[in-house]
């Protein structure tokens, strides 16, 4: 049985954890409405999209190994902080500039917790700390942007009041955050850590050449779905708006990964990334299927083939590595991983936003979907002929 102290450490770093990743798909569903209540183009749409990775990803390069030198308590109260005042400047927008603003906010903040929170998982626990940190992004991602869809289709306020609930949880999570032990000691180096890098530890890093590719697929697929996936299913609906359709996409996408990695949490890390780059090759086809056919259930089942995908590969990725890391090498190891993650993401999708302007979503969409086609078969050769070496079958 789990020791008292080492339950709560996974319990409240977890839950934490599920807000910080969860309140970024939070704004998914609302695309739509800003675009009709605000009259904002798509380019404006993944701008916001794209100021979240660019903090985001910086926060990771200044800041992901900075908890290994201070400890991970200090730096997740310091990006609860933050992500409160992101949350709040979203309450209250009255603009795309004010989300703009509170996204830059939110991507730092979600930055700074993730290596953090993610290491701090690690230390109380590394199966069940790895388990966690794979599975509660995609739960968190797909649970609150259905929330948030239900909130904007028959709550009030519906461009903000899913941010006022989020800035309350954030609130209530200090005390419980003050309350733990601090899982690894003070180390010498905090500046000097602030310095922009990739820090991939030596025995780590045949290991992150070999992962990459899937990887890379599959965060691009991701970011594909996040961020334009609610106008692809609104085409895919016949032109039909309805903000629930955002969150039904996210949900489908997200909910297929948790579901593939509860089911597969145990085996081989090799077979894990090898079916996980199989189902997105099934998966890719069928969105195709139903974004021409105009057929939306034909696109959800394709958005959640695609979905349990990612979660193999993601779960894949992190029980390939998570072992190789000593505990001060952690969150910086954690923080490159996401890095990589989330360039692929971000950069894709950010380019096929501007592409829709000139070529269209549907033109766009086909060729960002081919392209990721031969990407994953690929990847697949490569984990193929691997698994032939390691004698996996």
């Amino acid at each position: 049985m789990t020791p008292l102290p080492t339950r709560r450490l996974l319990w409240t770093y977890g839950s934490v954890l599920f807000v910080f990743v969860g309140a970024s798909a939070a704004l998914t569903p609302l695309y739509s409405l800003y675009r009709v209540q605000w009259q904002v183009s798509v380019p404006m749409l993944q701008a916001a999209f794209a100021v979240y990775a660019l903090t985001l990803l910086a926060a990771f390069l200044c800041f992901g190994a900075i908890s290994d030198h201070v400890g991970r308590r200090k730096v997740v109260l310091v990006a609860l902080f933050i992500e409160a005042v992101a949350m709040w400047q979203f309450a209250t927008a009255a603009g795309i500039g004010d989300v703009l603003r509170g996204r830059a906010l939110q991507g730092l903040a979600t930055g700074i917790a993730t290596s953090a929170l993610s290491a701090g998982l690690q230390d109380a626990n590394r199966n069940q700390g790895s388990l966690i940190s794979g599975m509660v992004p995609m739960g968190s991602m797909g649970g609150l942007a259905l929330f948030s869809a239900v909130l904007a289709r028959y709550a009030p306020h519906p461009l903000h009041l899913i941010f006022a609930l989020i800035f309350i949880s954030l609130v209530l999570f200090v005390p419980a955050i003050l309350a733990l032990p601090e899982t690894v000691s003070p180390m010498p180096g905090a500046l000097a850590s602030l310095k922009p890098r990739i820090h991939v530890p030596q025995q780590a890093r045949a290991a992150m050449l070999m992962v990459m590719p899937a990887n890379c697929a599959v965060w691009a697929l991701a970011g594909l779905l996040l961020s334009l996936g609610p106008a692809v299913a609104q085409l895919a609906n016949d032109g039909l708006s309805d903000p629930l359709l955002g969150g039904w996409e996210s949900a489908s996408v997200m909910g297929a990964a948790l579901m593939a990695m509860l089911i597969r949490r145990k085996g081989e890390a090799i077979i894990m990334l090898r079916r996980g780059t199989i189902f997105v090759l099934l998966g890719l086809p069928v969105i195709l299927f139903g974004l021409h056919a105009k057929y939306l259930a034909a696109f959800l089942v394709g958005a959640a083939t695609s979905g349990a995908g990612l979660g193999l590969v993601f779960q894949g990725s992190l029980r390939t590595l998570v072992p190789l890391a000593h505990v001060h090498e952690r969150a910086g190891l954690m923080a490159s991983y996401y890095v990589f993650s989330y360039l692929a993401f971000s950069l894709p999708a950010f380019a096929a936003g501007f592409a829709v302007p000139r070529l269209g979503l549907t033109t766009t969409t086909d060729l960002y979907v081919i392209l990721l086609m031969g990407l994953t078969g690929l990847t697949l050769r490569s984990l193929s002929q691997l698994s032939i070496r390691s004698g996996i079958a």
